[in-house]
């Protein structure tokens, strides 16, 4: 009994539902991840003119929305029987199909530009066939049929329609949930020059299939999981607070919930199909050193010289204020720039990845074309419990100006008992041991200068060879 009761209280909400559309966005909020990931948090007004069952009507919902993370809320108390994701909109065929067993008009020509205007029944689609009188028409184009207006119930853009029992009067909907296709990545240009200065832009690119039209944004940096499936399912909803961040001169940043949020202290319009950019660093006076930099596996086998090998151009600076930065950055890439009798030119980019506050940052921008090194193997030798390898590497720095040179020689090796190593570093040379088995060779080579750096490596085994 109570299954046939429920079944017909559906079917009378189904067909006697008064229709109403909600009004455009009062108050919208858009949170943009790296990952292709967008939360929509948005406040419509809506006013219902009698109490009772109402069919709501919420366009302007993106093609890309994950629908089973849509969560309402009502600022009055609101049955809500099912909730329904329209995204296969209007068309000329719908408009057909809703029309079948109804009158028509049609244009019926009778020259190549001159038609009168008639009605008819439209019975069928395919092909489109009309009764006028006792008469059956075909051969009627689709196109030269005329519609007065659109049905209420067919809808013009994606849209959810909720089943509700609603009071009358005004109130507020609140609208939470994610949506995929849209996304924001940074992105810097570090200028080498006397200032050595840092711009940054956050890049919103959206293909989400909706149109967020003067919008709170903010964008968060992080590797956020998606778990699309754990909102849970609710009849009965009731509005709930909105904390909103105060705005401020310019982007401002925060750790957020093991991440960093930023938030844009301006609304824009981020537009289906655009990309936007939103500048949210500028620093000067940043602190850093070029290096030309080589980083290889200690020699332990025998060979006789490998020649020329250019060095990696590195920039090394530290993230913190006493550097000129100090502050979160997102992973983007980093394009450097350099200028020349005015003219900045592009000489090379590398990526970062989320760097926290007081981490240093090394950018591999290419390499340098006048700075390479010869390596020799001296001496090689080899028995059942150790091995030794001795080489020397003759750097040449053909620029004309100095540079810092640093040599990462690391070994990668299972069997080892004992490491030893000797070296000629001295003078304008500084030798360290960096983590188990990585020595670390920094020169200050002058201009047009040469350097041999000698090596000599003794590993013992652990395990006798046989």
């Amino acid at each position: 009994m109570k299954k046939i009761l429920f079944s017909l209280l559906v079917a009378t909400i189904a067909f006697s539902q008064e229709s109403t559309k909600i009004q455009k966005s009062e108050n919208l909020s858009l949170t943009i991840y790296n990952n292709n990931l967008a939360m929509v948090n948005d406040e419509r007004l809506l006013s219902i003119d009698k109490s009772g069952a109402q069919k709501l009507i919420y366009e302007g919902i993106p093609s890309s929305v994950i629908f089973e993370s849509i969560i309402p809320y009502f600022s009055k108390k609101t049955t809500l029987y099912s909730q329904n994701y329209h995204y296969d909109i209007l068309s000329l065929n719908k408009l057909l199909e809703k029309h079948i067993n109804k009158e028509i008009t049609y244009k019926q020509y009778s020259s190549e530009f001159e038609y009168s205007r008639e009605k008819a029944k439209l019975l069928s689609l395919n092909p489109i066939m009309l009764q006028k009188n006792d008469e059956i028409i075909s051969g009627i184009k689709s196109t030269d049929i005329i519609f007065s207006k659109i049905p209420s119930d067919l809808i013009t853009k994606p849209s959810l329609v909720w089943n509700t029992n609603s009071q009358k009067g005004e109130q507020k909907i609140k609208l939470n949930y994610l949506t995929n296709n849209i996304s924001w990545k940074s992105d810097y240009i570090l200028n080498l020059d006397d200032q050595n200065s840092l711009n940054a832009w956050i890049s919103i690119k959206n293909n989400s299939g909706a149109v967020y039209e003067n919008a709170n944004i903010y964008v968060i940096a992080g590797d956020v999981n998606k778990n699309e499936n754990i909102i849970p399912k609710q009849r009965r909803y009731e509005m709930a607070a909105v904390n909103m961040m105060a705005d401020s001169p310019k982007v401002t940043q925060k750790s957020f919930s093991g991440y960093h949020l930023y938030k844009i202290p301006f609304k824009e319009t981020i537009k289906n199909n655009e990309k936007k950019q939103i500048n949210f660093i500028n620093k000067t006076n940043i602190k850093l050193q070029s290096k030309a930099s080589s980083t290889n596996s200690i020699y332990l086998h025998r060979f006789k010289k490998i020649k020329a090998q250019k060095f990696n151009h590195k920039i090394e600076l530290t993230n913190d204020e006493k550097s000129g930065l100090g502050l979160a950055l997102p992973t983007g890439v980093v394009r450097v720039y350099k200028k020349d009798e005015g003219v900045s030119h592009f000489v090379g980019q590398d990526t970062i990845t989320h760097t926290s506050k007081n981490e240093d940052i090394s950018l591999n921008i290419g390499k340098f074309f006048d700075i390479s090194q010869d390596i020799t193997q001296l001496s090689h030798k080899k028995t059942k419990s150790y091995v030794r390898s001795k080489y020397s590497r003759l750097i040449e720095n053909k620029t004309n100006k100095k540079r810092m040179i640093k040599i990462t020689e690391n070994l990668h090796w299972n069997n080892v008992r004992k490491l030893m190593v000797e070296n000629n570093c001295k003078n304008i040379c500084s030798f360290e041991k960096e983590g188990l088995n990585t020595y670390v060779y920094s020169i200050n080579m002058d201009a047009n200068s040469k350097y041999e750096l000698i090596t000599d490596y003794e590993l013992e085994y652990a395990v006798a060879l046989k």
